[in-house]
């Protein structure tokens, strides 16, 4: 396309590829095709009534046959707000109030344990403790759960059951408390590999203490609600430190630190974060300049350079998208380290969520003036509205309805990418760099979950952008 393309044209030709795919799974995933995923997910969801989520079913090579805090707390979030399936949650709750009270055979606090045997035992095995993103993100779960019990007019029922004044009895509070007041601390990043001070980490505890002040304040804890508040305010200077500014990159852990170092500290951790970290007020949102350009970078140095060999195959066969895996001189398979790291479903799939959901950020700023793009956003958004036939000048404005567009094509294009290499609608954890077939722990839960995560963002962004042009 030329570089003046007219932009009424342009925008006719986006808006027609848009109202051509307005169903959740748009026209990538049929309905058909999104129930069968559904069906995979919800297998490793409150395994057997108990409340437990299992990260995969693989029991060997690797054995993933476990309850990971986190990965536990981001799928029951998926399952109740994305997909409304608010049963499994009494059960879930039951399992929390259960594993915070069990005794910790390895000597730290039970709430920094990354993972547990599906009985609800603590896995006492060497790993890397503690992980503190776990408490916050089960935190959120929690507190997304009693907001809907509150909406309900149930709010004694949180009171009971979720939420206790009491400082030692399990619930949000005790997770809360554990959040605020670890929050300097060290620990594991969400890989479990670098022990140190983690963007990731940082974000999701900010948010667990920003809604959990929020949920104190209504249940008239309002000391605990100023102190959460006061520590989430606190925690913002050393989340704003994680921003390299001569590399355009928000690194992904402090520097310097042990396990493996990453080019330039890159990291899909970081979109991750945003997506499970921001609290709607914000701080780090969507589309900040600095998130855009971390993004930006990471699609540079993971497809543009050609780090994956199973990318330029695409390419050749003219599949829309990119995928990227978790970090440069990443070294684990999905079997051992010391490897060749590959492309990872759940991060090409959350980046796709991220697009969707600055779509809908950028097009709520078309008509605040008080909003204006600085440089690392325009450096993001002109290569994309390019790949899409429009170069806007050096000297022109760019169009934040057409750059909407945009991000949800290209949301879509990564989507699409990813399922060119699923087997049978499965998701494992990996996508094999060069030939493309799946590898790694089969049906991964969080690897599910980051498809519904992404459709939904889809459906709000098409939906807020509907009369656009």
């Amino acid at each position: 396309q030329p570089a003046a393309f007219p932009i009424m044209v342009l925008s006719l030709f986006l808006a027609i590829s848009l109202a051509s795919s307005q169903s959740l799974g748009g026209d990538i995933y049929s309905k058909t095709e999104l129930n069968q995923i559904s069906r995979f997910f919800f297998e490793n969801v409150d395994v057997d009534g108990t409340g437990a989520v299992v990260a995969s079913p693989s029991k060997s090579h690797p054995n993933y046959y476990y309850h990971w805090m986190r990965d536990g707390a981001i799928s029951i979030n998926i399952a109740n707000i994305v997909l409304g399936n608010e049963t499994c949650m009494p059960h879930y709750v039951s399992w929390v109030l259960k594993v915070q009270g069990t005794s910790d055979p390895n000597n730290i606090d039970v709430r920094g344990e990354p993972k547990f045997f599906m009985d609800g035992r603590v896995y006492n095995g060497p790993w890397g403790r503690p992980q503190n993103d776990g408490p916050a993100l089960r935190a959120i779960a929690l507190i997304n759960y009693a907001n809907q019990l509150i909406a309900k007019g149930r709010m004694q029922e949180v009171k009971d059951t979720l939420y206790s004044t009491d400082l030692n009895k399990p619930g949000i509070k005790f997770d809360l408390e554990y959040v605020a007041h670890q929050w300097q601390q060290t620990s594991f990043d969400l890989w479990e590999e670098v022990n140190g001070h983690h963007f990731f980490t940082k974000m999701v505890q900010r948010k667990a203490l920003v809604i959990g002040a929020q949920l104190a304040n209504r249940l008239g804890d309002t000391g605990a609600g100023t102190y959460y508040q006061a520590q989430a305010k606190s925690m913002e200077p050393s989340i704003q430190a994680f921003w390299d500014a001569s590399s355009g990159v928000i690194k992904a852990t402090m520097t310097p630190h042990g396990g493996p170092q990453k080019y330039l500290d890159l990291d899909s951790a970081v979109h991750l974060g945003v997506l499970y970290g921001y609290a709607d007020d914000g701080f780090f949102s969507y589309t900040d300049s600095k998130v855009l350009s971390s993004v930006g970078k990471l699609k540079e140095v993971m497809y543009s350079d050609g780090m994956y060999p199973i990318n330029a195959k695409d390419d050749q066969a003219k599949i829309p998208g990119y995928l990227i895996g978790r970090y440069p001189n990443d070294t684990y398979d999905g079997y051992e380290s010391g490897s060749v790291g590959n492309p990872w479903i759940l991060c090409t799939q959350s980046l796709a969520e991220l697009h969707y959901r600055a779509a809908k950020g950028f097009y709520s700023m078309l008509n605040d003036t008080s909003k204006h793009l600085d440089e690392h956003s325009k450096l993001f958004l002109s290569p994309l509205l390019q790949s899409y036939g429009y170069a806007p000048r050096s000297d022109e404005s760019i169009h934040l309805g057409i750059a909407s567009m945009a991000l949800v094509l290209e949301g879509d294009a990564l989507l699409t990418r990813a399922k060119r290499h699923l087997n049978k609608l499965h998701m494992s954890e990996q996508i094999n760099l060069d030939s493309g077939f799946e590898q790694g722990a089969n049906d991964l839960t969080w690897s599910y979950g980051t498809l519904f995560g992404a459709l939904d963002a889809r459906q709000k962004a098409i939906e807020a952008m509907a009369g656009s042009v």
